[in-house]
C-alpha cells in the first residue's frame, strides 16, 4: 500500500511540472532592488526626476515616482522627459506579456497636449515609436483638444481610447503583443484594470528591420508647462498571461498606500475589436490565446488531494 502512495505522489508531481515549466519571467523592473539597477539606463535632467520611493506603490515595497518640469531635455531630442530605458531589443517574431501599474495622481494636470507614460522606442531614430501609451491630444493632432483620453497607438493606429481617464487610481495593464513589421503576423490585445479592452487586433507592432526598446516614466510635448508627477510600479515581461496575472486585477484590487481607491473609466477600441467598461468588476475569463484561463495548481495542491483520495478509498476497506 505505501508503494501505491509512493507511486502516486510521484505521478501526482510529475503531472504538475510542465504546467509550471512552461511559464517564464523574462525580466522585472519593479524596483524591489530599493534602486533603478534593474533598468539599463536613466534619460533624467537631474537625480530627483526619477526617484524610487516608497509610498505610494502598488506592490512590493517601492515604486518609481516620474517628475517633469517644463524645459527638461536630458538627452538634447524633442519634447521634455525624464524615462528609464530597458534594452529589450524584442525583434521580429518575439510574442511577449507585459504587465504594469501606472497611478496619474489626483492632481495631475491634464493639458492639451500628448504625455507618454510608457512607449516601445524603435531602434532606428527617425519617426514616432512604434507602440506607445499617450495622455492627451492636441486639437492640431485630433481637430478637438482631449486632455483627459489616454491613448493606445501602435504604428500610428489609435488602437483604443479611454476617457475620462481616472486619476487618483493605480490602473493595472497587461499588454500581449506579437512583434512583426508583418500585419498579418503582428497582433496586439490589451486588459485594463480587469477588464480586456482590446480582443486579439492584427497589424505591424515593428517597423521593419527594426527592434524595440522600453521607456518608461513620463515624456511629453515641449509646450506642457505645468510640472508633472506620476508613478509606475511593477513592471514585468513574460512569455505566458500567468506570469502577469496579478494585473489583471480591478484598479483597485490592491491597496494603494493613500491614493483613492475607486474605479469606473470606460474605454473604446477603435480599430473595431471588442472592448469593454474599467471599474471594479470581475475580471474577464483569461483567453485561451498563450495560455490556460487559471494558473496551474500548485503540486503540494494536488498531492493532498491524492493523499486524501487514497485516505478514503482505504477507509471504505
Amino acid at each position: 500500500m505505501h508503494r501505491r502512495i509512493i507511486g502516486c505522489i510521484a505521478l501526482l508531481a510529475s503531472l504538475s511540472l510542465p504546467a509550471l515549466a512552461a511559464a517564464e519571467v523574462l525580466w522585472k523592473g519593479d524596483y524591489e532592488t530599493g534602486d533603478i539597477s534593474q533598468w539599463t539606463r536613466a534619460q533624467e535632467i537631474a537625480p530627483d526626476r526619477l526617484q524610487v520611493v516608497e509610498s505610494p506603490r502598488h506592490q512590493g515595497r517601492y515604486a518609481l515616482r516620474a517628475e517633469v518640469r517644463q524645459g527638461d531635455n536630458p538627452i538634447g531630442a524633442s519634447g521634455n522627459r525624464n524615462e528609464l530605458v530597458y534594452m529589450s531589443n524584442e525583434t521580429e517574431g518575439d510574442e511577449r506579456f507585459y504587465g504594469w501599474s501606472t497611478l496619474w495622481p489626483n492632481d495631475y494636470p491634464l493639458t492639451p497636449t500628448w504625455q507618454s507614460s510608457t512607449q516601445w522606442h524603435h531602434s532606428g531614430s527617425d519617426g514616432a515609436p512604434p507602440v506607445r501609451f499617450i495622455l492627451g491630444c492636441s486639437a492640431a493632432d485630433c481637430g478637438v483638444g482631449l486632455p483627459d483620453t489616454l491613448f493606445f497607438i501602435v504604428t500610428g493606429h489609435n488602437v483604443w481610447t479611454t476617457q475620462p481617464l481616472q486619476l487618483g487610481v493605480w490602473h493595472n495593464f497587461v499588454l500581449h503583443i506579437k512583434w512583426s513589421s508583418d500585419p498579418s503576423v503582428g497582433f496586439v490585445e490589451l486588459w485594463l484594470d480587469g477588464k480586456q479592452v482590446v480582443a486579439k487586433t492584427n497589424l505591424a507592432t515593428l517597423y521593419a528591420g527594426q527592434t524595440v526598446y522600453l521607456k518608461q516614466g513620463l515624456y511629453r510635448d515641449a509646450a506642457t508647462a505645468p510640472t508633472a508627477v506620476l508613478y509606475h510600479d511593477g513592471f514585468t515581461a513574460a512569455t505566458t498571461l500567468n506570469d502577469v496575472a496579478e494585473f489583471i486585477a480591478p484598479a483597485d484590487a490592491v491597496g494603494t498606500s493613500g491614493a483613492a481607491s475607486t474605479a469606473g473609466d470606460t474605454g473604446t477600441n477603435t480599430s473595431g475589436a471588442s472592448s469593454g467598461s474599467n471599474g471594479s468588476t470581475a475580471p474577464q475569463a483569461l483567453p485561451a490565446t498563450g495560455c490556460s484561463a487559471a494558473p496551474a495548481a500548485p503540486a503540494g495542491a494536488l498531492l493532498l488531494v491524492g493523499l486524501s483520495a487514497l485516505g478514503l478509498r482505504r477507509r471504505k476497506r
